[in-house]
């Protein structure tokens, strides 16, 4: 994963276009094939090839703190999965899943970084409560969001259903005390 990157300048268009910039249903359809491919391994030698590939993503996929990238990394075993911050990421969640005009952009208090291929904005990511709400799809260092201020809201709550009850199937995450 980290040798991704833009199609160097004396590639086809086709491959410039697709390599603009990060895309993140990619990550998510990769995520939720991991499930599948992982637990069905045909023997251990491929078994342990997706792992070493599934932390490979996910330590490219880190910086956003997304609970569901965190959780099925947890389906490897390993233990150096993020589960503080897929648990920050689930306790900072708004119930709330409307989409509000949002507006970062402006605070004094972040950190911006150059820009990149990612299209990480931000040196640390904000709060899920602090940022637009949005699927596991999406680009969790976008800062705004203006023009649908309470126009649209976000599915029956599996942004957060997802991570919250696969943590609790595989173990990971304990039912609360």
């Amino acid at each position: 994963m980290n040798e991704i990157a833009t199609a160097p300048s004396d590639a086809d268009d086709w491959s410039k276009m697709l390599s603009e910039s990060w895309n993140h249903s990619d990550d998510e359809m990769y995520f939720l094939g991991y499930w599948g491919l992982y637990n069905y391994a045909l023997n251990d030698t491929l078994k342990e090839k997706y792992k070493k590939s599934i932390i490979d993503h996910w330590e490219a996929e880190r910086p956003e703190k997304d609970g569901a990238w965190n959780i099925m990394t947890a389906i490897t075993g390993t233990s150096t999965f993020d589960l503080d911050e897929a648990i920050w990421y689930l306790q900072q969640h708004p119930l709330d899943l409307i989409t509000w005009d949002i507006k970062n952009s402006h605070r004094k208090d972040i950190e911006f970084i150059s820009p990149n291929f990612r299209e990480q904005t931000i040196k640390e990511v904000l709060p899920p409560d602090e940022r637009r709400i949005q699927r596991h799809n999406g680009n969790m260092f976008k800062l705004d969001k203006i023009g649908s201020d309470g126009a649209e809201e976000y599915s029956a709550g599996d942004i957060w259903l997802l991570p919250y009850w696969m943590g609790r199937y595989i173990g990971v995450i304990s039912e609360p005390q």
